[in-house]
């Protein structure tokens, strides 16, 4: 089932509550995290991956120690253990952003900040350019540049897929298949998953005091799929 979570950093995690849930990823994801200079850049790729875990645990049964990562050749992480299992993560600003589903997903969340529109002539098709250049042009832009995220991501290609080798406005005939899902807006973000599917995503918002209940009551009050399971 496609299902998306948007966890609204605010307020911030507290150095407490961060060495509650360093402990729960992996050592080579602690390492990672401890390596950033700010901490909100720590905290918020922490919360994701603390987002991912909690969402892969509902949908398998497995509990947080059992989950194996690992990446694809272009970067994209996956779960060993179950395959089957798809997330993507995105964050921006105190918004954290996670999607999973049994086929590839990819969401991105972006701040709606100024920018110079120009930019979009380096990485927008010449539809997608004209189309941010009619009404509505700062969150025309925005929606544009996280369809196009997302559907990198979607593919897991990373880097390697360049944005100009397609169009989110006039997606080609083999393309059809390819949805974009508005999953959340404010008058400071906005969010798109990319998927096959065209059923909308079930989307729940969430603060970190929420999160935090749910790692710590779901070794005994909490269950998934008919399954009781420990995230630890």
């Amino acid at each position: 089932m496609l299902e998306v979570v948007i966890l609204i950093a605010i307020p911030e995690l507290t150095k407490a509550e961060f060495a509650t849930l360093l402990p729960k990823v992996s050592p080579e994801k602690q390492e990672r995290i401890k390596q950033f200079h700010f901490f909100r850049d720590a905290s918020n790729t922490l919360l994701g991956d603390i987002l991912a875990r909690l969402k892969i645990c509902c949908s398998t049964g497995l509990s947080n120690k059992q989950l194996i990562f690992a990446t694809n050749e272009f970067g994209k992480p996956y779960l060993i253990n179950s395959p089957h299992v798809h997330y993507n993560i995105s964050h921006a600003g105190h918004y954290i952003a996670c999607v999973t589903d049994d086929e590839p997903v990819g969401i991105d969340i972006e701040l709606i900040k100024p920018i110079n529109l120009r930019i979009a002539e380096r990485f927008f098709t010449p539809d997608e350019t004209a189309y941010i250049r009619g009404s509505q042009q700062m969150p025309r832009f925005y929606e544009v540049w996280t369809k196009k995220e997302s559907r990198i991501k979607w593919e897991g290609k990373g880097l390697y897929k360049s944005l100009l080798s397609f169009s989110v406005i006039n997606p080609t005939q083999s393309e059809k298949n390819i949805v974009y899902h508005k999953v959340f807006q404010n008058n400071e973000t906005v969010c798109h998953v990319c998927s096959s599917k065209h059923d909308k995503p079930a989307v729940q918002v969430i603060n970190i005091a929420d999160l935090i209940w749910q790692v710590g009551r779901l070794p005994t009050s909490r269950r998934c799929n008919n399954n009781q399971f420990i995230f630890k």
